[in-house]
């Protein structure tokens, strides 16, 4: 009855929504896009139907925006080159165009199709749609201040509460963010993304807004229990502190510096992996909790079910792009193929059969399992390209109100591609089209921080 009554509402406000910027269409595209926005972070899985998932209202959305933003690229194409101009679209163009070939060869084509559909619906959609409606009409302060942060905090309230209702145990969390996350990883994911979103948007603009956003999506990510996401969070802003920190001083001492660090992350890490599990866990249960606990046995690879499971899905996935280095099994097919390629020294007591749920874990697995090798090499092409300009625009002294805008879309990113070792999410909805919305983001400061010759010369 209760997952009903969030479906029913979420079906209300995407009618909702789509009737409002219909309204404004005709007198502000800017509005009518920024409208469907705010709507991603609601996103619901709401129907399944032969291992196709309807996400509303992302999906619809992203498909009728999509539409009206090809059509609109049709009528007025001297846009395109100006989109072109940056080297983050391109990428994107090109890992797009790579997944639709994989299509003809996939192993189940309606799948793959579905899914390739998706995708660059989103990316026309939030995408493309950043480089129109935003360009010299808005910031990403804006956009996330009034649009995308109260929208997230919403739901992330919502969750929180009913899992507070449900008395916030770690073996309830998943009833308890139902329908909005279809698990506690996508829950931990999205946590994480909002809260190093938030964190830096304080710094940004401190105010009640940006304090009450932190404490919501903090409290979201450490009630979410995914281990994926607190790692993730904090290697972000870690990141971060440290650009901030290293880039004020000489080289030879920075040198000295990420090298001494390097080399205690490594000796810690192999000491977390190596020593007794059992008793670590029971240290951190004693000094911080079950949270401790969980969190330290991210590193026993012994004796948790879940990251031996992991494994499992890992050699799964080498095994089979081993078989098809070139074109992979089609995007989004991992789920279905994956349990004919498991064995029985990597598999666990979780592990299927059939092997109908489930995914690689990883993005880059997904990707070279589902693309090939090429398509591990584009989804690497985005993600460091968007990398290096954000964080070159970060090193170089400039605008403080402009690095902090920079740093604003790439953190959320940038936990994300951390996360992406242990978890894929980009066949969720809400997630898609966040991660297609900030490449969008970033290729127009991107573009807007090397202008082409021939942009005075377009307008929106």
């Amino acid at each position: 009855m209760r997952d009903k009554f969030y479906e029913y509402l979420v079906l209300f406000l995407t009618v909702a929504l789509m009737g409002l910027a219909l309204l404004v269409f005709p007198f502000s595209r800017r509005t009518a896009w920024l409208i469907l926005t705010a709507g991603i972070p609601w996103t619901i899985e709401l129907s399944e139907w032969e291992s196709l998932t309807l996400s509303l209202p992302t999906d619809i959305f992203a498909v009728l925006t999509g539409s009206v933003t090809g059509v609109y690229l049709l009528f007025f194409p001297h846009h395109l080159r100006r989109i072109w101009h940056a080297s983050i679209t391109r990428w994107v163009v090109l890992y797009l165009l790579w997944m639709g070939i994989g299509v003809i060869f996939s192993a189940d084509h309606v799948i793959s199709l579905k899914f390739w559909i998706s995708q660059s619906a989103y990316f026309l959609a939030f995408g493309i749609g950043s480089y129109l409606w935003l360009e010299r009409r808005g910031s990403p302060t804006q956009l996330y201040l009034w649009v995308i942060l109260p929208s997230a905090a919403l739901v992330m309230s919502i969750c929180v509460l009913e899992h507070l209702k449900m008395g916030g145990s770690r073996a309830v969390v998943d009833k308890a963010i139902s329908p909005f996350m279809r698990e506690h990883t996508v829950y931990g994911a999205y946590g994480a993304w909002f809260f190093t979103a938030s964190v830096v948007a304080f710094f940004l603009r401190p105010g009640i807004l940006t304090t009450a956003a932190v404490g919501i999506s903090g409290t979201a990510l450490v009630l979410s229990y995914s281990r994926g996401g607190w790692l993730s969070a904090l290697g972000a802003l870690s990141i971060w502190f440290a650009v901030e920190q290293l880039r004020r001083l000489s080289a030879i001492t920075r040198f000295v510096l990420v090298s001494g660090v390097s080399i205690m992350l490594l000796i810690m890490g192999i000491f977390l992996i190596s020593y007794n599990p059992e008793i670590l866990q029971l240290y951190a249960k004693q000094q911080v909790g079950e949270i401790g606990e969980h969190l330290v046995s991210s590193f026993d690879v012994q004796q948790n079910a879940s990251n031996m499971e992991r494994i499992n899905r890992w050699f799964s996935a080498i095994q089979m792009i081993q078989e098809r280095p070139l074109l992979g099994f089609g995007a989004n097919t991992f789920a279905q193929e994956y349990s004919a390629y498991q064995r029985s020294i990597t598999r666990t007591k979780i592990s299927v059969e059939m092997g109908e749920i489930g995914g690689a874990h990883s993005e880059y697995f997904t990707a070279a399992s589902e693309m090939g090798i090429p398509g591990l090499v584009l989804l690497l092409g985005i993600y460091l390209s968007t990398i290096w300009f954000g964080m070159s625009y970060l090193w170089r002294e400039g605008s403080a109100s402009k690095r902090w805008e920079v740093a604003l879309v790439l953190l959320p990113l940038l936990s994300y591609y951390l996360h992406g070792f242990i978890n894929n999410f980009m066949d969720h909805g809400h997630m898609a089209a966040l991660v297609y919305l900030h490449w969008g983001i970033l290729a127009v400061l991107q573009r807007e921080s090397v202008p082409s010759p021939h942009a005075a010369t377009y307008q929106v």
